[in-house]
């Protein structure tokens, strides 16, 4: 028997998150998990590479040995109280690509592919994907003055596009310009759209030389818009009265 389960236990925990919860990030049942750390079933490969590179444990400490607090906030030294470090360890170091070397970039990814002229950003996520981070310069996924606006920054995960759906987000590269776009496809290939209802959508032949980036994280600028009292109180009012007219 693995150690997995033991340890998914302890990094929820430390982590402060429910079965549930945990069990969301990779798209698994409560029941599922809770079977996986009372040791009554053992994962799949594919969930334990997902949940391993996740905390960026590697997969033989994951089920070979009880991971330790030091892995799992990846401190470079020993346990510590040090608010400083304990900080560091919980920010991500992110190639960043804004509006003055987003030119460079796309000039040079599209023959090196690497991310090494790049400056980097710390930002909260978690994960050893590949990453990058992008600073939005246009209206075109706004819509009823909702989504991305300029000088925010998303994260994206570089992914071959038979690893996207249909509706996902995505920083794309092509034909020398770097664009966020919603993922669709259609027979004859890619078509890029854009929240904006008056920008027209983009259509991209399959053989193009294409580079997606789905958008999983995302940094506003600017207070965030929340639901006002009076709305949240419309709304369960107008739920209540469904019910009844239902019965």
């Amino acid at each position: 028997m693995s150690f997995f389960g033991k340890n998914i236990k302890k990094i929820r925990v430390i982590k402060a998150l429910s079965q549930q919860a945990f069990a969301e990030l990779f798209s698994l049942k409560r029941a599922t998990l809770g079977a996986y750390e009372e040791g009554r079933s053992e994962p799949k490969i594919d969930t334990i590479i997902k949940v391993a590179n996740y905390f960026s444990i590697s997969i033989d400490d994951f089920l070979t040995k009880e991971v330790t607090v030091n892995q799992l906030l990846r401190f470079n030294g020993g346990i510590t109280t040090d608010i400083n470090q304990i900080v560091k360890a919980s920010l991500k170091e992110i190639p960043f690509v804004n509006s003055l070397n987003s030119k460079l970039f796309v000039e040079n990814f599209e023959t090196s592919q690497s991310y090494s002229a790049l400056p980097t950003i710390r930002v909260p996520v978690e994960g050893n994907l590949d990453f990058l981070a992008f600073m939005v310069t246009d209206l075109f996924m706004v819509s009823d003055e909702e989504a991305l606006f300029p000088n925010d920054v998303v994260i994206g995960e570089s992914r071959d596009s038979n690893a996207l759906i249909q509706g996902d987000v995505v920083v794309v590269l092509v034909n020398h310009e770097l664009l966020i776009r919603r993922y669709t496809i259609s027979d004859k290939g890619y078509k890029l759209l854009t929240d904006h209802t008056h920008i027209p959508s983009i259509d991209i032949s399959f053989d193009a030389a294409i580079y997606f980036w789905k958008v999983s994280f995302v940094f506003l600028k600017r207070f965030p818009k929340f639901t006002s009292k009076l709305s949240v109180k419309i709304n369960e009012l107008d739920t209540k009265l469904t019910q009844l007219l239902s019965k």
